[in-house]
């Protein structure tokens, strides 16, 4: 399939005892269409790094995530009504955290669309944080 060049709009609100932290980035990436669903790629926006995400959107209703190449690699795995022990890398070392997510919405096509991630993140199965991640793609080639 072809990769076409697109921004992708990520917002993601992170909700702790109440409180909300919202960040928003626009990043220049790709989307391409495979027989197995949609992949969204973008290279890092912190300075200096070589990494890149990878966000692979199955038709079968799974997200995967990973951040691949830089300092830090993370994998989240995230399948609605399910909870998965992901491993995050951070300066320390490696942790793992459960993933359990509460929601999937996709609505993508070859030039865009959005796909919504709502999902809990614990520790220890303690649950410390719920997330929602609101991703929208524009493809910039028609």
């Amino acid at each position: 399939m072809i990769k076409k060049n697109a921004v992708i709009n990520i917002k993601g609100t992170q909700t702790i005892d109440g409180e909300d932290n919202i960040t928003e980035i626009d990043v220049v990436g790709t989307i391409e269409e495979t027989n197995k669903g949609y992949i969204l790629e973008y290279a890092d926006y912190e300075a200096g790094s070589s990494g890149k995400t990878i966000i692979s959107v199955g038709n079968n209703g799974t997200v995967l995530m990973a951040k691949v190449g830089g300092e830090f690699t993370t994998e989240m795995l995230f399948e609605r009504g399910t909870r998965q022990n992901c491993e995050y890398s951070t300066p320390y070392g490696f942790m793992t955290v459960g993933i359990y997510t509460n929601e999937i919405k996709v609505n993508l096509c070859s030039i865009g669309g959005s796909v919504l991630l709502d999902y809990n993140i614990d520790f220890n199965s303690g649950s410390v944080a719920r997330n929602v991640l609101d991703i929208t793609v524009n493809s910039t080639d028609r």
